[in-house]
């Protein structure tokens, strides 16, 4: 706890912590000074000026699913309050609560508006997969940025599309540079897919955590002003495990996908041929003209 404090009279100003909180430091201006306690309550005497206090302490705890800040109370209300909780790199961060201007959790509306889009991806006429498989599909990625999910979409229909009479009416031109966008795109798709799983498994889960500077391992609340006891945010967590096992089931479901989609692809893109040569116009024979008749001059009688 680290505290402003401008005070115009020298007195005792009483700070009531937690029961089981184990003092840890006590600063005043930099400079450590003893603890005195009174109960709950911490004893920091002050002098008139400006003061810098900082308070540490302990409170051994089993991280749970829910975190939050300790009950800190002050004698005096308070501005400008400004509170961190680090969450360790080994937590699935799901939600924050507290003050309006701190981080939040938007990956839900991101999945909300993927399942959606999912839902109508699957109500085409001319869809490739159904509803749950595309809901299964935009839901791991998520993971990976926007574009790189439409291209994966766009991959899909590109296939469906290639399997249609409405390919075929194209010219040899058409065809072929169609038929090396669509090797290119299956490419690109591919990798994505893998990065998607790879990312998954061994990097962190992206839940598109922001506000007021905060990340996935700190999150940062500021209230301007606030009563004798301080804000209280909190976090919703789980072990880093559960999200590798929610990938690794996704994973093992995009393995045995893959390998229907590849196959109908194939069968999509090899019919009627993978190329078309380009026949060539012969050239017509220039034109002879036929040679002028000869003249006849009649004498005249």
């Amino acid at each position: 706890l680290d505290l402003a404090l401008r005070c115009s009279l020298g007195e005792d100003f009483l700070i009531d912590l937690p029961a089981d909180a184990e003092i840890t430091s006590l600063a005043q201006n930099g400079k450590a000074i003893p603890v005195r306690k009174d109960g709950n309550k911490v004893i920091v005497p002050l002098r008139p000026g400006e003061l810098a206090i900082a308070l540490g302490w302990k409170i051994n705890t089993p991280l749970g699913f829910s975190a939050r800040a300790e009950e800190v109370r002050l004698p005096v209300e308070s501005a400008n309050i400004t509170t961190i909780v680090a969450v360790p790199e080994d937590r699935w961060v799901l939600w924050t609560n507290g003050p309006r201007r701190g981080p939040a959790v938007r990956f839900w509306v991101i999945l909300a508006c993927s399942l959606l889009a999912a839902v109508a991806l699957g109500r085409v006429a001319a869809s490739p997969l159904k509803t749950a498989a595309w809901m299964l599909l935009v839901i791991g990625l998520t993971q990976v940025p926007l574009p790189a999910a439409l291209t994966v979409v766009g991959w899909l229909f590109l296939l469906e599309w290639r399997g249609r009479e409405s390919f075929q009416k194209l010219g040899p031109t058409g065809y072929n540079f169609a038929q090396l966008g669509l090797i290119a795109l299956t490419a690109t798709a591919l990798g994505i897919l893998l990065t998607a799983v790879g990312a998954g498994l061994l990097g962190d889960p992206e839940m598109f955590i922001a506000g007021n500077g905060s990340s996935s391992t700190v999150q940062r609340w500021f209230q301007a002003r606030s009563e004798a006891l301080l804000p209280q945010p909190g976090v919703l967590s789980i072990s880093i495990w559960w999200y590798r096992l929610l990938m690794l089931a996704w994973a093992l479901w995009l393995a045995a996908s893959l390998i229907r989609w590849l196959g109908w692809g194939w069968k999509n893109f090899s019919s009627g041929g993978c190329f078309r040569k380009t026949v060539k116009k012969e050239k017509a024979p220039p034109a002879t003209t036929p040679p002028p008749l000869p003249t006849t001059t009649e004498p005249a009688a």
